[in-house]
């Protein structure tokens, strides 16, 4: 049986992903800031030192996964709204939409080596998105949310040339979901075109049919829910 942790567990988008996971007959790990009434899930403070503890607490107990999710992230606060224009720009909002959309993705990431099953075939998948690619900047707006999606590719990349050196079968996934339908994108939907808004679960069965298709993916790629590569 395969073994996958989710991170970020209880978005809808993860939560749809656990359900067709397990549907799939994947043993499924989880960890959130919210505790979920469900077997094998961690309730975990997102510290740089929490993370680095629970990932050697579990490399302790001998999980290695074969499969990681990193579903983390936002777009909006209360008191932070994607920016429609520069002079919106909010240093304390960039500060708080990099925390979470960047740093903190990247405190799981710097602690992968005591995860991944190290003979196994091991795909990372971290949910990004198109508004993160610079290459695909047609519109201009939402300046932290792009700023913090672009660099998370970037450092994700950069990640995966180095964790590859020594888990040389792992591979790693920029994922692109589309428009979900969740609180995430809530107040947004009123201009997504008609056939383009979907639902949580229809996103994580495409997000679980490309991740797990390993002969699919380079070693390290920024794919839509369609399958479509997406320039970085």
């Amino acid at each position: 049986m395969s073994r996958a942790l989710i991170i970020g567990a209880s978005s809808a988008i993860a939560q749809a992903l656990i359900d067709e996971l397990e549907l799939h007959g994947t043993q499924v790990h989880s960890v959130s800031r919210v505790r979920l009434e469900r077997e094998r899930h961690s309730c975990l403070t997102y510290s740089e030192q929490a993370i680095a503890n629970w990932c050697l607490d579990a490399q302790q107990q001998g999980l290695a996964f074969e499969h990681i999710y990193i579903c983390n992230g936002m777009l909006h606060a209360e008191e932070v709204q994607p920016e429609k224009s520069l002079t919106a720009f909010s240093q304390s909002a960039f500060f708080e939409v990099m925390r979470c959309n960047t740093v903190v993705p990247m405190w799981w990431l710097s602690n992968l080596s005591k995860l991944l099953a190290p003979k196994a075939q091991c795909v990372v998948t971290i949910l990004s998105a198109r508004v993160g690619s610079i290459t695909d900047n047609r519109l201009g707006g939402w300046y932290s949310y792009r700023a913090s999606k672009a660099a998370l590719n970037m450092l994700t990349k950069t990640a995966a040339i180095e964790i590859r050196r020594t888990h040389k079968q792992s591979k790693f996934l920029l994922f692109h979901p589309g428009t979900t339908d969740s609180a995430l994108s809530k107040p947004f939907q009123k201009n997504v075109p008609a056939g383009k808004l979907f639902t949580p679960h229809f996103v994580a069965q495409r997000l679980r049919e490309l991740s797990t298709d390993y002969a699919f993916l380079p070693p390290c790629g920024f794919y839509d829910w369609n399958r479509q590569p997406i320039e970085f």
